[in-house]
């Protein structure tokens, strides 16, 4: 195991950028029935598929990002999204909180190791998994937390388009989270690639 003081800052934020071809991808596939969608995207970053929602003129209702890091979310409100704000907020915080749902989620959640989390992070984590009927472990990583928070805020005929890693398939640790999405979804596309991309 690493030490916290030892971990890289990539690996404590958990900041790894999705490529903008992807983000493009993901765009037009979420928003391909649905010109009126209202738009999460609960780990905005530097803002690639806020800039790739930009770039594609696809019509939407309004656009909502969550970004931990205030730098971070200080460059995706600099792309000036039409019909969009920023928030500068701890995504379990803003998911616990959330009365809203949304037609469209987006995005590449963090991958932060249980031990890199904060106590009220972890804490928070737990929530909400419970919120869902799920166990929450030190084995969890903050990408998992983000699904299933996701989950929650999804309306009933709404998409969810997340960059996600194989763990998912393959891992013990993801086997709970492996039978809760077919509960939610009616329909589950993977898309995987030959060479590696993060």
């Amino acid at each position: 195991m690493e030490l916290i003081e030892k971990a890289s800052e990539e690996k404590l934020r958990g900041g790894y950028y999705t490529p903008a071809d992807i983000a493009s991808f993901i765009v037009k596939w979420a928003l391909s029935e649905n010109t009126n969608a209202s738009i999460l995207e609960p780990s905005c970053g530097d803002g690639a598929f806020l800039s790739s929602l930009k770039k594609s003129n696809l019509p939407f209702k309004h656009l909502t990002g969550v970004e931990y890091i205030a730098e971070e979310a200080a460059k995706a409100a600099a792309i000036n999204l039409h019909n969009s704000r920023v928030v500068n907020e701890d995504f379990n915080k803003f998911c616990l909180a959330s009365k809203k749902k949304y037609d469209v989620i987006i995005g590449n959640p963090p991958y932060i190791r249980y031990q890199y989390y904060s106590e009220d992070q972890q804490d928070s984590a737990e929530k909400i998994f419970n919120k869902s009927g799920l166990k929450f472990s030190k084995l969890t990583n903050a990408w998992a937390t983000f699904v299933v928070g996701c989950c929650q805020l999804l309306s009933s005929r709404g998409k969810l388009g997340f960059v996600v890693p194989a763990e998912l398939l393959q891992v013990s640790y993801s086997a709970q989270l492996r039978k809760f999405l077919p509960k939610v979804f009616n329909k589950i596309d993977i898309i995987s690639f030959k060479k590696l991309v993060f």
